[in-house]
């Protein structure tokens, strides 16, 4: 008998796992139109997404070519802020060679990714299974997962944010969890936490991990203040300390590299003041209003209006933290916390539904003091540059939010019998079905002008190597720094890695990093008169100016292309089939 429940419940577990990932899969096909994709070409070209891609061919083929006259190999010594879907690439890498598939397969495998790990952490907790699946894809597709495939994948992959929740509670929940002592490593929960540890400090960049530190030292404080005993925080420090073990481990790499002269990657030379903390903070506001207007078109008509006027009044004020709506799901669960906090629940030892919501309403509030602008967070940033952008801790928010819902509806569809039950079953089933369904539509790539501008790209590419040589050194302008330079005009950030993309023997000047000895002569040398340019660039060796013209209004182009042209003795520069690009051989 007793083997018989186990194995209903492994069915039962698996089976709803099923549901959870098969619907996750669905809904990209559907609503990221994946019909329309070119597995050879990858489905984000432009801005973060082109550094991305740009990233993941250095991963599967070995560092760019970037960076020249001065080239220099990238360091080996950095730090890695994601190393799961690191070694994801490489895995890959194992059977193809193709970067722009690959990349793909990265975008599209983090929504099921983040659900696998939101339903194991919701069935940790008890949850049943229906409950669990609707919860956990509603999570792995929520708008901020969406929002940030279109160029953060880093910061999409929320998978290792319920795993911080878990810990949380274990550390309220269960005595034996992570305490000192001879039994220590014949726990297995212990040995999970290492796991769960190791993962979390090498997921999200250092944003994730910080924040993740930061919700179990609110944990620590709520048992703090429950036992009025400094022995009841030694979990959560514990917890803490494994954390930042790993996060340390992640970062010796940049520390030697410092020691040794050798470079690294902890800011790639990035300025990043204060002010930052509070530019990139979480809007209460965002969090609550959705951009589709909870699917009413009168509604969606005022929210688009008021973000206008946000964008159009407060100009960098408003920016990445618009995208921080939680869904229908989680702005539900996030009245239902704030409402919590006014009333006499408790943290209890035990994991019943009052302690539970107790410590969720306390960890969301911990957040949003931390997240929002002008809040706590604003403070960390004076000391710590690094992080700057606590908007994104909106997605932990989410996950605290759907999962203070779910928890009320495991306890309503226990509580009630017969046809009560059905009929609260039903109800709820419509309310996620919606919320889910009014989520969706934040991710949709625009392939055909992506294959069409991929192509044009890989034909003019090649048409240098054929004038120039393969192993031509090419001069980019408009100078970008390398990275965070902003975008310039029509032209967006980092788009000066689209020709890495298409030659693996062309040099580019464009990707050295801020300051070095390249990214100084690069931008002198872009300020220099188009004849002075020209001498100097045949003196340096180079073969041709590869001019995006989407950098420059049109004029301006017109006449720095017709100079340079002179200047060369060229009278008619390579141009590509979508006139966006140009290049003027200089031999």
């Amino acid at each position: 008998m007793a083997m018989t429940l186990r194995n209903n419940k492994k069915l039962n577990y698996i089976l709803w796992l099923a549901v959870a990932l098969a619907a996750c899969l669905l809904t990209e096909y559907l609503t990221f139109g994946l019909w329309q994709i070119d597995w050879s070409v990858p489905v984000l070209y432009g801005g973060d997404g082109v550094s991305g891609v740009q990233g993941v061919k250095e991963l599967l083929r070995g560092g760019g070519l970037n960076g020249w006259p001065f080239y220099e190999p990238g360091s080996p010594f950095q730090a890695n802020y994601s190393m799961l879907y690191t070694l994801f690439i490489r895995f890959c890498g194992l059977f193809t060679q193709n970067f722009a598939l690959v990349f793909n397969l990265y975008v599209l495998v983090i929504p099921p990714v983040v659900t696998l790990s939101a339903y194991c952490v919701f069935r940790a907790l008890s949850l049943g299974g229906a409950v669990s699946a609707a919860g956990a894809v509603t999570f792995g597709l929520c708008p901020y997962v969406q929002q940030r495939l279109a160029g953060h994948m880093g910061l999409a992959a929320c998978e290792c944010i319920p795993l911080v929740v878990l810990l949380c509670f274990w550390c309220v929940e269960d005595e034996r969890f992570n305490r000192p002592g001879k039994g220590f490593f014949r726990y297995r929960r212990n040995w999970l936490s290492l796991v769960f540890a190791w993962m979390i400090a090498n997921n999200g960049m250092i944003y994730y991990p910080f924040y993740g530190c930061f919700l179990l030292c609110v944990t620590a404080l709520c048992l703090l203040l429950r036992e009025r005993s400094f022995r009841a925080i030694v979990t959560p420090v514990i917890t803490v300390a494994e954390i930042a073990f790993w996060e340390v481990v992640a970062f010796v790499p940049a520390v030697i590299g410092m020691l040794v002269g050798s470079g690294s990657s902890v800011t790639q030379g990035a300025v990043r003041g204060t002010i930052g903390g509070d530019i990139y903070g979480m809007r209460i506001s965002s969090l609550l209003l959705s951009p589709h207007g909870y699917g009413i078109g009168k509604v969606e008509a005022l929210i688009t209006k008021y973000r206008d006027t946000l964008a159009k009044d407060e100009g960098i004020m408003f920016n990445e933290n618009s995208m921080g709506y939680l869904g229908i799901l989680g702005v539900i669960g996030f009245l239902l916390l704030v409402l919590l906090l006014f009333t006499g629940l408790h943290l209890a030892r035990k994991p019943d539904l009052s302690g539970r919501l107790w410590l969720l309403a306390r960890l969301n509030l911990g957040a949003v003091l931390l997240g929002t602008i002008s809040g706590f967070g604003a403070l960390v940033t004076v000391a710590v540059r690094m992080i700057r952008g606590h908007t994104r801790i909106s997605p932990y928010i989410a996950f605290l939010c759907i999962l203070a819902v779910a928890l009320c509806a495991q306890e309503l569809l226990h509580r009630l019998h017969g046809k009560k039950q059905a009929v609260a079953a039903v109800g709820m089933a419509v309310l996620f079905a919606y919320a889910y369904g009014e989520q969706q539509g934040f991710f949709r790539p625009e392939y055909g002008e992506i294959q069409a501008t991929w192509a044009s790209d890989a034909a003019f590419v090649q048409s240098i190597e054929e004038t120039s040589g393969a192993d031509a050194m090419v001069y980019q302008l408009p100078y970008m720094k390398s990275f965070e330079n902003g975008n310039q005009h029509k032209m967006a950030d980092y788009t000066l890695y689209r020709g890495t993309l298409h030659s693996d023997t062309l040099r580019w000047s464009y990707g050295a990093p801020v300051g070095s000895e390249n990214d100084t002569w690069n931008k002198a040398t872009s300020e220099l008169d188009p004849a002075a340019m020209v001498a100097e660039l045949q003196a340096q060796g180079f073969a041709g100016i590869y001019l995006d013209r989407d950098g420059y209004e049109e004029a301006d182009w017109q006449a720095l292309e017709a100079a340079l042209c002179e200047a060369a003795g060229v009278q008619t520069p390579l141009v590509s089939e979508q006139g966006t690009l140009s290049y003027i051989p200089l031999a």
